[in-house]
């Protein structure tokens, strides 16, 4: 007999234990989101190492307003843009395309960037920096993969006990 009722586990009059779908799901959601996002963040900055290309980037502006997120409230952050010569031989300018409290370079130094050789986008500044969110967001997902280890071994355990 095939119940047609929604259910998350129940217990039939046989002793059968069963488990939705729908549980599975549940328990499973948060954690395999967070680990996708995770290796899709990493990937897309390792493409972007792998894909671009170094040069000496000139400071030659920054721009600079205030933080309004609860990160950088009452910071300024800074956008620099580099002048620097694109693969055509030509000197062009570019920005990081994000901000940063701690980008307030001074005009005309110069800075190792990274560009894509075979289009005009924004430039990367190189370093560990550009892997944080990834790490951070994999490391959420990491946390979250306990509690659903945990509540899969309960259930688990629940379905074996049956009589």
């Amino acid at each position: 007999m095939r119940h047609t009722q929604l259910f998350f586990w129940r217990e039939h009059p046989d002793g059968r234990r069963e488990v939705s779908w729908r549980t599975w799901v549940l328990i499973w959601l948060l954690p395999v989101l967070f680990l996708g996002a995770a290796v899709l963040m990493l990937a897309w900055e390792g493409y972007r190492h792998l894909a671009t290309v170094p040069a000496q980037g000139e400071v030659v502006r920054v721009y600079a307003w205030e933080g309004d997120t609860i990160f950088d409230r009452g910071m300024a952050n800074y956008g620099p843009v580099f002048r620097y010569t694109w693969s055509d031989g030509q000197e062009t300018e570019a920005s990081v395309g994000m901000s940063h409290p701690d980008w307030n370079f001074e005009i005309g130094s110069v800075r190792e960037i990274r560009y894509f050789p075979d289009r005009k986008t924004n430039v990367v500044l190189p370093g560990a920096v550009n892997f944080y969110a990834g790490l951070i967001i994999g490391g959420i997902g990491l946390v979250l993969l306990l509690p659903a280890l945990l509540a899969t071994w309960r259930l688990r355990r629940w379905q074996g006990a049956a009589a």
